[in-house]
């Protein structure tokens, strides 16, 4: 897990280097935090919450905003640390893979509020349950009891390899953005009629590896844009 966790880490002080070379000096901590929580905003809105309506589950967003949640909450933890190999060895990581194996032990939450987790037995209740108390953690800037509920968000939403491979694909995706212009508001995000991200979902299902991804991501990407173009 480490690995995987190691290259994810890597792969997203590259991309914040990318958007800026100095971004650690440039930022703070409470831009992430506030980006991670509006993230989790969007992923509740996927699931059927508005009891005055009808409203359909959107299980593959769940996935794509889980993932970019990911991307805010490594840097909110980099910010603590001035390379990925030592941010990989954190506190914060750490209570990250206590949530994905379900471990309770030593873990400085609620008991108020894994009790609520262990009794619930609607899944979209329970997922909506945990995108809240990873939004509140980090509305409280506590990392460490928003990244562990986040722990917990990935077991009930997203296989570790799934998020890894998604994250990836995510990451590449996001390189393209901005050569393409996206912080100057010259990328186009919908493909066909379809967000960016929802197509990138559907090239992630076809490959089984991140070796695979790249070539397959910026082939299909540039074939786009390219037929846009024209």
């Amino acid at each position: 897990m480490k690995d995987r966790l190691l290259q994810m880490f890597q792969l997203q002080d590259r991309l914040n280097r990318k958007i800026n070379e100095n971004w650690r000096e440039v930022r703070t901590k409470e831009d992430f935090a506030r980006a991670t929580w509006i993230e989790c905003a969007e992923l509740v809105d996927s699931l059927p919450w508005k009891w005055w309506k009808k409203q359909e589950p959107d299980m593959d967003n769940v996935q794509i905003e889980v993932v970019d949640i990911w991307h805010f909450i490594m840097s909110y933890i980099l910010m603590d640390f001035p390379a990925p190999e030592e941010a990989v060895e954190s506190e914060a990581v750490n209570l990250f893979i206590k949530g994905v194996n379900e471990d309770f032990t030593e873990v400085n939450v609620s008991g108020e509020y894994i009790n609520h987790y262990l009794g619930e037995t609607d899944s979209y209740r329970k997922i909506i349950f945990l995108t809240e108390r990873v939004a509140e953690g980090f509305l409280k800037n506590d990392a460490s009891e928003g990244v562990f509920f986040f722990g917990l968000l990935v077991k009930n939403t997203i296989s570790l390899k799934k998020l890894y491979l998604l994250y990836t694909g995510k990451n590449i995706l996001n390189h393209i953005r901005q050569e393409k212009g996206y912080n100057k508001g010259q990328y186009r995000k919908l493909i066909n009629g379809m967000e960016d991200n929802r197509y990138l979902f559907e090239l992630v299902k076809e490959v089984s590896d991140e070796k695979e991804l790249e070539e397959k991501i910026r082939k299909a990407f540039e074939e786009i844009h390219s037929q846009e173009d024209k």
